[in-house]
């Protein structure tokens, strides 16, 4: 199942599911329109389907089972794709985001001369990020601006490093607390793409201070389009993954090569922090919640902190594109300086 939140004609955002192939939606379906006992929300569709099973599962997959079945004609509580802006497909309960690939960190750790901590491999890091800031493909995001009071004055700068991180969303459906990795693949629900725009100049600055990115990372948090439920995805291993920003493509490889097979990751070396080790972790230290969306940390490619002195961060008026098969494109351009 593809799940998104839609609005069409000015109403408010509506849980709604995608039917046909990821890369060529057909139709957009109004779940609640279609069943009234079916949620209009996306965390309490969550709520009631625990486990991916339940009335309301069974519910909405005889929805989708009729919406199979349409040709030229639907009911009004299909939509054709053109015909709906997508909104976020959560606001999720909780945002984390996890520094989960080694490549990517010993890649961002070699272009600052420096190499990646011991500490990495105690512990699967993360921080919380700002869940009421979030932001749906299509949306412009406004340039990053941050004040500073060099000299004691205060002073608005323009961020000249923004930057794109391309990002698996997993999406919990079921919370819990002490459980083991064996049984962690339970507690997903699905997963979604989440580009984690991030101002390196002011991250790396607040760095320093010792209490975590501040305002570099909650600039903005986009995640869409859809979130694919665990039942329809599958396992995460040979997806492609593209980046794009203006249309040239600034990243083209598999999730496994990247991950698994990159030459960054030393033989016998742990090459990631996996979902389950992340659920095991954390949920031994606190309980953690249904509706809650972890970032995996920047595939490694999918960011241009990663290429040093050759990074090309973005400026006002690009637009950035991460498609990762199986899921969609999630497209976000950069607004007008101000």
């Amino acid at each position: 199942m593809r799940l998104v939140r839609f609005s069409a004609a000015g109403s408010n955002p509506r849980l709604g599911a995608v039917v046909g192939p990821w890369n060529r939606w057909e139709w957009v379906v109004d779940l609640a329109a279609a069943d009234p006992e079916i949620p209009g929300d996306t965390v309490a569709f969550i709520d009631a389907c625990p486990g991916l099973k339940g009335a309301t599962w069974e519910r909405a997959v005889g929805v989708l089972a009729e919406a199979g079945r349409f040709g030229t004609e639907a009911p009004a509580w299909a939509l054709r794709p053109p015909d709906v802006r997508l909104h976020p497909p959560i606001i999720p309960r909780l945002l984390r985001d996890f520094l989960a690939f080694r490549a990517h960190v010993a890649r961002t750790r070699s272009a600052a001369w420096t190499s990646i901590p011991p500490e990495w491999d105690l512990l699967p890091a993360y921080y919380n990020g700002n869940h009421l800031n979030i932001v749906g493909t299509g949306d412009a995001i406004p340039p990053m601006r941050f004040e500073t009071f060099e000299g004691g004055s205060p002073k608005i700068i323009q961020s000249s490093k923004m930057d794109y991180e391309a990002e698996i969303g997993f999406v919990l459906g079921q919370g819990g607390r002490d459980i083991p990795a064996a049984r962690a693949a339970e507690h997903l629900f699905g997963v979604t793409i989440f580009n984690d725009f991030s101002a390196r100049d002011i991250q790396m600055a607040a760095g320093k201070i010792g209490m975590g990115p501040a305002p570099g990372k909650d600039w903005a948090n986009a995640l869409g389009p859809c979130i694919v439920t665990r039942d329809e995805f599958g396992e995460l291993r040979d997806q492609s993954v593209v980046v794009r920003v203006n249309n040239e493509e600034r990243l083209r490889d598999r999730y496994r090569t990247m991950v698994f097979e990159n030459p960054w990751v030393p033989p016998g070396a742990r090459a990631l922090w996996s979902f389950p080790e992340m659920v095991e972790c954390l949920s031994r230290i606190q309980p953690i919640q249904a509706g809650e969306v972890w970032g995996s940390g920047t595939i490694p490619g999918g960011c241009e902190l990663e290429r040093g002195d050759r990074a090309r961060y973005l400026k006002p008026g690009d637009r950035v594109e991460i498609e990762i098969e199986g899921i969609g494109i999630l497209a976000n351009s950069i607004g007008p300086a101000a």
